[in-house]
């Protein structure tokens, strides 16, 4: 019988079942936002909507798809480690190339210190997280599940708290429509 992490996982389920759906429901709205925002959205605005809303929305695209994997019956605790450890370190790695546009945005007094703490730091910590959930199912560790529990409950606030500041921008930028 496969190393099966369903009936680990089975007092997890109800947390994955919540956690997945609200994901996914916030995946939903952050499509509403930008498709409503997108009047304000210029060719000079670009490379920031790639930089701060592309990976908030694949914060939210991750906590789905981990509690989408995490409820699967069948996978195992090593096909779960492996494929954790790799998302967290390319994860890891996207974040870091971030960095430059991040501290230019930084000098021109567009980024302060809550967006590099929601946009870099958090969800940094969260992939460095699930680097070490999976290598933590790979050892058979007790905290592995707790540290996967938390790595997705950052990066849902992380993403809460940065569609929240991407709708804040788009309201500060709305251009009146002209007067007849």
């Amino acid at each position: 019988m496969p190393d099966s992490l369903s009936q680990t996982f089975q007092n997890w389920q109800t947390f994955y079942f919540l956690i997945g759906g609200a994901a996914a429901g916030l995946v939903g709205l952050t499509f509403v936002a930008i498709t409503v925002g997108s009047g304000v959205i210029t060719q000079r605005e670009i490379a920031g909507l790639r930089t701060f809303v592309n990976p908030t929305l694949i914060h939210f695209i991750y906590v789905l798809v981990t509690a989408s994997v995490v409820v699967m019956p069948t996978v195992t605790r090593m096909q779960l480690g492996i494929l954790l450890a790799l998302v967290g370190l390319v994860s890891a790695g996207r974040a870091l190339i971030s960095l430059s546009f991040m501290w230019q945005q930084y000098k021109r007094h567009i980024v302060d210190m809550h967006d590099w703490a929601w946009y870099f730091l958090v969800p940094l910590a969260s992939y460095l997280i699930y680097v070490g959930t999976g290598a933590g199912l790979l050892l058979r560790t007790g905290w592995a599940l707790d540290g996967l529990a938390w790595a997705s409950i950052l990066l849902l606030v992380a993403g809460i708290r940065n569609t929240w500041d991407m709708v804040l921008w788009f309201m500060l930028n709305k251009k009146e429509p002209p007067q007849p």
